[in-house]
């Protein structure tokens, strides 16, 4: 078993922009992997930090086996449809 980091930049269309980080570790996560913090501007905050996740921070975890870390990496990303975004979509 070979543990693995994820970094993961924030968009605009992440479902976790503008979420305090301490409620993205409710999100369902494969077992075994975790929620390490953010990096904002060449400094690190921690889950005990609690800050709000704002675009261009970087959400960083560990998946304790490298074979999680696709599935972990889908769960990090948190897209947004183009629904819950707001963005008109157009019917033929």
């Amino acid at each position: 078993m070979k543990p693995s980091t994820s970094v993961h930049q924030v968009y605009i269309n992440n479902a976790y922009l503008g979420s305090h980080l301490s409620n993205l570790s409710n999100i369902q996560l494969p077992k075994q992997c975790y929620l390490l913090g953010l990096i904002r501007k060449n400094k690190v905050f921690s889950l005990a930090d609690d800050p709000v996740v704002l675009e261009q921070d970087w959400i960083f975890a560990v998946a304790l086996s490298e074979s999680l870390l696709p599935e972990f990496d889908l769960c990090l990303k948190g897209r947004k449809t183009l629904e819950r975004l707001n963005v008109p979509t157009f019917e033929r």
